[in-house]
């Protein structure tokens, strides 16, 4: 409790009573985004466009990252110390998501409940759980659900994004319809178009499998 007060309290006497959470997390969202965003532009010109000259651009970004999720889950948490509160923008919950989403492995999994309520309860998209979901599932070498996450590995310009290995691939664009997710192969499509790298999906590869694969190109 007291760690609370502390935090929001700072944020509150920083710019007047008239800060609500909204206000906050809104901050956070945006934080969150803007140094996304530049990390994204320098990867895709390190890795897409070989300009090895960025390379340092992008690890200062990247240790700049780390920093802004650890400031942005310390607020988050302090939201949640009383539980999921009540009367929050839209923006909010889903602001909340992201950070979990974004959060170490243990965080994330302390708080998957919390996104399971905010989801049950229509205040975050389905498909946000089924995310944070697949995201605990590869981070803990399982199969995933829904085929949300890939994992990128490769030499030189040869980079690939395979879809982590999935549980019932029979199944798969069932279950993601039940959540709001597009087909698969539709998927697989717009990370290769979004991204610049081909994406790989293959219904049989094993955890085991993809980890050797990975091994393989690492040891190279």
């Amino acid at each position: 409790m007291k760690k609370f007060l502390s935090i929001l309290g700072v944020l509150f006497a920083a710019c007047g009573t008239t800060k609500t959470t909204d206000n906050i997390l809104a901050e956070v969202w945006e934080k969150d985004q803007t140094i996304r965003v530049q990390m994204l532009k320098l990867n895709t010109a390190v890795i897409v466009e070989g300009r090895t000259e960025l390379i340092d651009s992008l690890v200062a970004v990247s240790e700049e990252v780390e920093r802004i999720d650890d400031e942005n889950l310390a607020i988050v948490e302090d939201v949640l110390q009383q539980g999921l509160p009540v009367g929050l923008s839209a923006d909010s919950y889903n602001t909340i998501w992201i950070v979990i989403d974004h959060a170490s492995i243990e965080k994330q999994e302390q708080y998957l409940p919390i996104v399971e309520q905010m989801s049950a309860e229509g205040l975050i998209p389905i498909d946000k759980h089924a995310i944070l979901l697949d995201r605990v599932a590869m981070r803990r070498n399982r199969p995933q659900r829904y085929g949300s996450q890939v994992l990128q590995f490769g030499v030189s310009g040869d980079l690939k994004s395979y879809v982590w290995p999935v549980e019932n691939p029979m199944v798969l664009d069932s279950l993601r319809s039940s959540v709001g997710m597009g087909p698969i192969a539709d998927y697989v499509n717009q990370i290769t178009e979004t991204t610049g790298i081909e994406a790989i999906y293959n219904p049989d590869i094993t955890v085991d499998e993809i980890n050797k694969m990975r091994d393989a190109v690492e040891a190279l």
